[in-house]
């Protein structure tokens, strides 16, 4: 095997500055290839780094054009220490070196900064490390004071000082459940919250740290969820629930009772109604794109000329609901997902379904005239005594479907 040939700088700063470099021939052994790189520098060449700041310790790794940085005796006071984060200066691309899957990654920091390894450059004192509640976070200064009105912030933009565990984190007796949701909202501005997690817990956290940008949207969040909890709503409760939030965003009205309210000609874009009791609801000309209905009751509810687009209902009730003229197809690019559905007796005529997943589901008795049902999965569906004249089923997966007694009159196979 050929030896490769790298190329070495003399220092960080020699090759920010685009000087050229020394190209030598790795030798057989580690100590034999230092060797070369001192009477090629003409200095004493204690250690080979990498761009990424690690330390040569196998010769074998060196690919050819690999460039390396030089160690000497005059470049040893900017050496990084094993703990200290390697700072990437904010290099052309095709400069920036690969971060390999073998590449301790938590000693290297990507930021983008003037000078690499100087005295000016930012250091491992930008990152901070909480311990809260026992459970240890660590995170950026510039996270921490990115709401500065905030308790946090005022924390680390002064002389503050706190209890530390043995490890130097900073002791904060709060919920670390709570605060971790929080902890991203002031990472990327979006709320996320986990299934299981309290949102009035994370809106007590938001509160005491007073990280302000946060409270109003928990407040809509717990307000929800309060709705949700409070039994059978009317139509005025429900409009006031949405009201302020954004279509867009997940609204969450899982077991929602909403049983018989008039929902007519509303925009319920991104609900997720889950277990919800829709028992005789009236969705007419409504929008539930996105929605989720998993498993939620829709039993004799009416969804005529509603938008059924991208929806999640695996295992919904729909039997002797009417939904005419909908529209459920894949034209956003997500089909809607009716699998296991029970759909008995509904009824579906003129509605735009193709690509729709109906596989396993139950449709006995149920009205599909003049649908169109291109591609759609009906894999496993039971269709007994369905009506499809006049359906347009080409491409469709039929395969295992029961057809007993289905009117099949005029449809396009």
């Amino acid at each position: 095997m050929a030896a490769a040939r790298v190329t070495l700088y003399s220092s960080m700063e020699s090759y920010r500055q685009q000087r050229k470099g020394k190209v030598i021939l790795v030798r057989e052994t580690l100590s034999e290839t230092l060797v070369a790189a001192s009477e090629k520098l003409k200095e004493n060449v204690e250690e080979l780094r990498l761009l990424t700041g690690g330390v040569v310790d196998d010769i074998t790794l060196l690919r050819e054009d690999d460039i390396l940085i030089a160690v000497t005796s005059s470049t040893e006071s900017t050496r990084a220490t094993p703990s200290s984060p390697i700072i990437l200066s904010d290099l052309p691309e095709d400069q920036l070196p690969e971060l390999g899957p073998q590449t301790d990654q938590s000693h290297f920091l990507l930021k983008k900064c003037s000078r690499l390894l100087s005295p000016d450059a930012p250091s491992r004192h930008d990152w901070v490390r909480l311990n809260v509640g026992g459970k240890v976070f660590a995170t950026s200064r510039a996270t921490i004071t990115s709401d500065p009105s905030s308790m946090l912030a005022r924390m680390f933009e002064s002389d503050w000082f706190s209890a530390t565990d043995d490890s130097g984190a900073y002791l904060i007796d709060r919920s670390p459940e709570y605060f971790e949701p929080l902890l991203n909202f002031m990472r990327h501005g979006k709320l996320i919250i986990n299934e299981g997690v309290n949102p009035q817990g994370v809106l007590e956290e938001a509160k005491f740290f007073n990280v302000t940008k946060a409270i109003q949207p928990l407040e809509t969040l717990v307000k929800n969820e309060e709705f949700s909890l409070a039994g059978h709503l009317t139509r005025k409760e429900f409009l006031q629930m949405i009201i302020g939030s954004s279509s867009s965003s997940v609204l969450r009205c899982q077991g929602i009772n909403l049983e018989g309210v008039d929902l007519s000609n509303l925009d319920l874009r991104n609900i997720n109604f889950k277990c919800a009791n829709l028992r005789y609801c009236d969705f007419s000309h409504s929008d539930l794109t996105n929605c989720v209905l998993e498993r939620a009751d829709l039993s004799y509810a009416t969804l005529n000329n509603a938008v059924l687009q991208c929806v999640h209902m695996p295992r919904v009730v729909m039997e002797g609901a009417c939904l005419k003229k909908c529209i459920m197809d894949a034209s956003l690019g997500v089909s809607t997902n009716l699998e296991g559905a029970n759909l008995k007796a509904a009824t579906f005529d003129n509605s735009q379904m193709s690509c729709v997943n109906l596989r396993l589901a139950s449709l006995k008795g149920a009205c599909l005239r003049s649908c169109n049902l291109r591609y759609a999965i009906m894999a496993g569906t039971d269709m007994e005594n369905c009506d499809l004249s006049t359906s347009d089923l080409q491409h469709a997966n039929l395969r295992g479907s029961n057809f007993e007694s289905t009117n099949l009159k005029d449809v396009v196979i």
